[in-house]
């Protein structure tokens, strides 16, 4: 997969502006990179805070032809952030399943994959990935708790820089992930995905119907689905089942 970036420096969302293309045609490795937000997008339609300021914002284009390749995407793709913020930065991030990545205890990145049209031929998936790069002075309050950079001073970047800064990492996010999306065994970071997950033997809350229930994270599974324990009974739950809080990071 070679990426073809496009790269702007405001956009309502890089989901949207993908999606438009992705509805005209363009092809699998197109890319949408921003430098901020106004309407970017979570997961469950929850808004992703997305400020100006040396941050990274983009939406990968993917057009997959089997339904174990799409399962793994997320999983995929926190892979490759990780790699790349080791890379480009050189710290050492984790994973907080299924979607977040966490350094210094925060989340810096938030993860989604939206599928369109699924029941078509015409079906695509926009991997969405926001990366929180340089501290923001202006932090919602419902997230101040959970909100880190990869940097913890406020960004002094000129605006060619920021854009030179997004790209690159961009590119190496792009890379990293292709490699594993297009080798020939989908399951093959799994061993990866856990040495970088920040749940193992944490006691966390999973949403149960409308109410929290308390249970052990015993580790991933080769599915990329987590295992809790509860009562001594284990579990594996997949992306989409459940909601996980964790309790004593």
């Amino acid at each position: 997969m070679e990426a073809d970036l496009k790269i702007f420096d405001t956009v309502e969302s890089t989901n949207i502006t993908l999606s438009k293309l992705a509805d005209e045609g363009a092809p699998e490795g197109t890319c949408v990179v921003a430098l901020a937000q106004t309407k970017g997008q979570g997961r469950s339609g929850r808004t992703f805070y997305s400020p100006e300021g040396g941050n990274l914002y983009m939406s990968l284009l993917l057009r997959p032809s089997d339904e174990d390749r799409i399962k793994m995407i997320t999983t995929m793709a926190a892979v490759a952030v990780v790699r790349a913020l080791k890379e480009h930065f050189g710290v050492d991030a984790g994973i907080k399943w299924v979607n977040d990545i966490i350094y210094r205890d925060r989340k810096v990145c938030g993860i989604v994959a939206q599928a369109h049209n699924f029941s078509s031929d015409d079906m695509y998936i926009i991997l969405g990935i926001g990366i929180n790069i340089y501290a923001s002075g202006e932090i919602p309050e419902e997230i101040a708790g959970i909100y880190g950079s990869v940097i913890e001073t406020e960004c002094d970047l000129k605006h060619d820089e920021q854009l030179i800064l997004a790209r690159d990492l961009a590119e190496k996010i792009v890379f990293s992930f292709a490699k594993i999306y297009e080798s020939g065994d989908v399951h093959s970071h799994i061993g990866e995905y856990r040495k970088y997950s920040v749940l193992e033997g944490k006691q966390v809350e999973y949403l149960s119907g409308d109410k929290a229930v308390r249970a052990t994270v015993c580790g991933i599974d080769d599915g990329g689905a987590i295992i809790l324990e509860r009562d001594g009974i284990r579990k594996a739950y997949s992306d989409g089942e459940i909601r996980i809080r964790v309790t004593d990071l």
